[in-house]
């Protein structure tokens, strides 16, 4: 987790696209043949009204899903997201073991280097472009969230 820290803070990626700030988007690279991959970054609000992140698309992939990965009694769960609210001047990070980006059906395999290019819609019509820059995957890590 802590790698996974440190490599976010060493990519050079904010994007800011009307009052959301977007940082460190990467999608860590899977095993090859693996499935499902996820999607990592924070968002930021830094506007005085509430945004609400309804869904994700992901070029090259099947599906994408907003999930979220909980441990509940030694348990470990996913479970689709269907609305996030980010309120005024929150940060939302969408992390290992946590929130992130579901890309499941892969239509070729990933390469270090690579980008993965994501949309994220919004509940007012909204959508953003995001560049996702797929990194090696740190040790202990998952490609799939967990």
């Amino acid at each position: 987790m802590i790698r996974l820290a440190f490599a976010l803070m060493a990519l050079p990626t904010a994007l800011v696209a009307g009052d959301l700030v977007v940082e460190g988007p990467i999608v860590p690279l899977a095993p090859p043949g693996a499935m499902a991959h996820a999607a990592y970054m924070t968002l930021t609000n830094t506007g005085d009204v509430p945004r609400q992140l309804i869904g994700v698309q992901a070029e090259g992939y099947l599906m994408a899903h907003i999930h979220r990965t909980e441990l509940k009694e030694d348990i470990v769960s996913m479970s689709s997201v269907d609305l996030m609210e980010i309120a005024p001047g929150q940060t939302v990070a969408f992390e290992q073991g946590g929130l992130h980006v579901m890309l499941m059906g892969p239509e070729s395999p990933l390469e270090n280097g690579g980008t993965v290019e994501l949309t994220l819609e919004f509940a007012n019509g909204e959508t953003l472009p995001v560049s996702a820059k797929v990194v090696p995957m740190v040790a202990g890590g998952h490609g799939h969230g967990s």
